[in-house]
């Protein structure tokens, strides 16, 4: 029997078995085509009102980390329960000690390589460390390579690898073997104080390591320490101490110390992790190298007054509020009827500012000269109309008590993953440096809010793929490239086709195949998916 498929998004291809705490599916996102997990909590995630918002702060606060050893969280439906994340293709740490026993101490080494740093890094930004680590860590392969083929295979003839922490830890029970609802769900949240104990991390690692080399966690629970013949005297003596109470003060100091007690016996060989691919190249059309308009807004009007438009800004200030057109994203409460015209009349026309200050994004209550008419909110935090405060990373901001949206800085990778081999034939302006250090800032309204129009704040570019229905879905992932990208460049906006559909990618009447860029000028029709837009340039 086939899956259904959610939100024209995500096909489900296989559900997996004896998950505690909701129903687990690896799934396909069509709009990126790559493999994901959806888990699946029930209901509000059976939750009260006060559990459910500390959840949402915590993924909240998750979804802000950007780190290349943390599984990411892609999506959080709190009404629906539905939790998207990062699938990593590979292996479970758990999977591979099931298989193997034990490994050896240079395997062992070789893997947890990068953990200490990743488990400071949680520490540092008070993330509880999920337990047992051993059950949130995955190996993610290169290529194609099949966990059944690597299992059995010495680390060193292991493609290129990469250890993966899950760092959301749910700790869900049923609410009876013939349903699927979700009781009770177990979190932390980040931003309140926590009972973890300094040495915690550096603990955990240590259990880790003396699992993976084979020794039994009970035995150290109990303040029996049996020696691991893999580690030698010296080592031991790093390890019983770390368990039995002298901890490190974080898991880097301990990792030192390990290493150096093996100076003598093994060092570990860390397996060099994917490299960085080549620049891919585009080209112009043709008919095309003619169009040159600079501006720095862009307007893609829908066509079908039911499909939202686009709008792409480029100025270095960004504007947030309800008033159509002053705003660059156009906060409304939908769908509109008279309780929310009401609430979104309690809005400002511009209730926020936002602007670039030293290479970083600030906020600012109110339209610059005054403040709004009930407030501004970032991550809970009021904001100053005369006080800038800086956006740290992914944030939620709230506008009085009516509206809220996240804001997803995406990061620009340097040096550009793409090229225009025949730019010289381009008659376009020179190119300036970009406003701020992103790509882009991509706003998408939260806690249930419709969205009126798509709109970003674009710096050098903003990635989207398109669903099953044809309609665009921003590429907030932060990995991989993305089937399709606006760009910003030599003050012009161009639209650049890196593996969506021939047919479906068109400019005036012109397909836009794999591997062509366009620039984008004042009365050019384009179709996006399954919708015509109209371009307009100011």
């Amino acid at each position: 029997m086939s899956l259904p498929r959610l939100h024209d998004r995500y096909e489900l291809l296989d559900e997996l078995p004896h998950v505690t705490g909701g129903r687990l599916y690896r799934a396909r996102d069509l709009a990126f085509g790559e493999i994901v997990g959806i888990k699946q909590l029930g209901a509000h995630c059976g939750l009260d009102d006060a559990q459910l918002e500390q959840l949402q702060n915590t993924i909240r606060h998750v979804q802000s980390l950007p780190h290349p050893h943390l599984a990411r969280l892609y999506r959080f439906e709190a009404e629906s329960g539905l939790i998207v994340q990062e699938w990593v293709q590979g292996i479970s740490l758990l999977d591979l000690l099931r298989r193997r026993r034990e490994l050896s101490l240079g395997e062992a080494l070789g893997l947890l390589a990068r953990l200490p740093g990743t488990l400071d890094f949680l520490a540092r930004e008070a993330v509880p460390i999920p337990r047992p680590l051993l059950g949130k860590l995955y190996v993610e392969l290169a290529g194609n390579a099949a966990a059944e083929t690597v299992a059995g295979t010495p680390l060193d003839r292991w493609p290129a690898y990469c250890l993966k922490l899950n760092p959301l830890s749910l700790r869900g029970v049923l609410g009876g073997p013939a349903t699927d609802e979700t009781t009770n769900t177990v979190v932390v949240d980040p931003r309140q104080p926590t009972e973890i104990q300094e040495g915690y991390g550096p603990r955990e690692f240590a259990l880790l390591l003396y699992e993976l080399l084979g020794g039994r966690v009970r035995e150290v629970d109990s303040r029996r320490y049996v020696p691991l013949g893999a580690l030698g005297e010296a080592g031991n003596a790093v390890l019983r101490r770390e368990l039995l109470g002298m901890p490190h003060a974080d898991c880097e100091s301990l990792w030192r110390d390990l290493l150096h007690s093996q100076s003598d016996a093994l060092r570990p060989s860390r397996k060099s992790e994917p490299g960085t691919a080549a620049p891919v190249k585009y080209q112009i059309p043709a008919e095309f190298l003619r169009c040159v308009h600079p501006g720095v807004a862009l307007q893609l009007e829908a066509a079908d007054p039911e499909v939202l438009s686009i709008r792409l800004t480029a100025r270095p200030r960004f504007t947030v509020g309800r008033s159509a057109t002053m705003a660059d994203f156009v906060a409304r409460v939908l769908p509109e009827n008279a309780a929310n015209n009401a609430r979104t009349n309690r809005l400002s026309r511009i209730h926020a500012l936002l602007e670039i200050a030293n290479g970083q994004i600030t906020l600012r209550d109110g339209n610059g000269t005054g403040p709004s008419l009930n407030g501004s909110f970032l991550d809970g935090e009021a904001l100053m109309p005369s006080r800038p405060t800086t956006l740290p990373q992914r944030a939620q901001l709230v506008l009085g008590e009516d509206y809220a949206l996240d804001l997803i800085p995406l990061e620009r990778r340097e040096p550009p993953e793409w090229e225009i081999t025949n730019l010289d034939a381009w008659n376009g302006p020179a190119e300036k440096p970009p406003l701020a250090p992103y790509a882009a800032l991509v706003c998408e309204p939260g806690e249930g809010h419709a969205p009126s129009s798509h709109s970003a704040w674009l710096f050098t570019e903003a990635g989207f793929g398109l669903d099953a229905a044809g309609r665009m879905i921003w590429d907030t992932r932060g990995r991989g490239a993305s089937p399709a990208a606006f760009q910003y460049y030599r003050g012009c906006f161009w639209l650049r086709n890196h593996a969506l559909p021939e047919p479906v990618l068109t400019g005036s009447d012109t397909a836009l195949g794999w591997g062509e860029v366009l620039p984008l000028v004042p009365g050019q029709t384009l179709r996006l998916g399954a919708h015509d837009f109209k371009v307009h340039v100011e």
